[in-house]
């Protein structure tokens, strides 16, 4: 199936009457699943990278080229009046982080993936990792960045674990963001 006839299965409208945050939806699933074709779970041994963050930026348009479907979507789009950079632009951006160490452990991420390496991150799931910063009668005040929505790029595995803090006891959910 190409990219066509699976983007017109996942809209629930035509591409041309739909909006923006529509059409980021279905090419976030788009990207999604074609990613999970690619998941590699091969070899005796698996790599793991931990860190307390990775500021791997906005997904959309690294997987999109990635996959290999980047001008064919492109293309497409605009052949119903929608332009990628608007779509790319309503991304939210990941705040798993907030330095320089989180902007390399997200390079050694992208290395996993281009090698095609057995290997996975594992760090926090933060629900305020950056902060938008602005001047308010010249004094600088901050607003946390909510990222994180029902649909993003985030996906529940069934695995939790018991994570104790301080004597009390919370359950933690992992999940999954597929880097191409």
């Amino acid at each position: 199936m190409n990219v066509r006839q699976k983007l017109n299965e996942i809209m629930t409208t035509l591409i041309a009457q739909a909006t923006t945050e529509e059409v980021y939806h279905a090419l976030l699933r788009l990207t999604q699943e074609e990613a999970q074709k690619k998941v590699s779970k091969d070899g005796k041994k698996k790599l793991y990278y931990i860190s307390a963050e990775f500021l791997i930026g906005k997904l959309l348009s690294n997987n999109l080229i990635n996959l290999g479907i980047y001008d064919e979507v492109r293309t497409y789009l605009a052949e119903n009046g929608k332009d990628l950079t608007d779509i790319e632009e309503f991304e939210k951006e990941p705040s798993l982080g907030n330095g320089g160490l989180g902007r390399l452990a997200a390079c050694f991420l992208d290395s996993i993936a281009t090698l095609n390496l057995n290997g996975d991150g594992v760090g926090l799931n933060y629900h305020f990792g950056l902060f938008h910063q602005k001047l308010t009668d010249h004094l600088q005040a901050v607003e946390p960045d909510v990222w994180r929505d029902q649909r993003g790029w985030l996906i529940r595995t069934m695995k939790s674990y018991p994570v104790t803090m301080a004597g009390v006891t919370y359950q933690s959910a992992m999940y999954d963001i597929l880097v191409t």
